[in-house]
């Protein structure tokens, strides 16, 4: 198995070299950082509570994914659940033309509603607190919120032309 994960790591170094960027680092100490996080990571021992914003890693990702230390808005989250689903926020407000992103009222940041994910509690820092209190979000912004959850993620039966 050494050997097995030696080969692993030389071939992702051979790719990483060849491509010899800034992103090919980051890519680099992510992957160091999430096997940290998978095997040395611990569950947050403060509560989790849907509704609510918290500080969570998600990496570097692929593409157009959200990346690296953000806010996140627990979505659904069960007590006994090693995962939690979770919207991605931004660190300030958008202000931007695309429906599914949402300006929150009350909070300087903008719901990306289209990068709904399921992650582990262990990437899950600390609680978003504005003044030593937890930070959630208006009802207001909450129905805009599952509007757009509903229009881009319900299930609709196929039409056959």
């Amino acid at each position: 198995m050494d050997n097995e994960i030696h080969n692993n790591i030389e071939e992702t170094e051979k790719l990483l070299n060849s491509i010899n960027t800034f992103d090919a680092v980051q890519f680099s100490e992510w992957t160091k950082e999430k096997a940290n996080i998978r095997y040395n990571g611990k569950l947050p021992k403060f509560p989790i509570y849907n509704n609510f914003i918290y500080w969570c890693n998600l990496g570097i990702n692929i593409g157009s994914e959200q990346n690296k230390l953000r806010p996140v808005l627990i979505l659904k989250n069960f007590k006994n659940s090693p995962i939690c689903t979770v919207l991605p926020l931004t660190t300030k407000r958008v202000q931007d033309e695309f429906w599914f992103h949402i300006d929150l009222e009350g909070v300087d940041s903008t719901v990306l509603v289209e990068q709904l994910k399921v992650v582990s509690k262990l990437r899950i820092i600390n609680p978003y607190r504005r003044k030593g209190n937890l930070v959630s979000i208006s009802s207001n912004d909450w129905e805009k919120i599952n509007l757009q959850l509903e229009s881009l993620y319900r299930l609709r039966p196929l039409k056959y032309e």
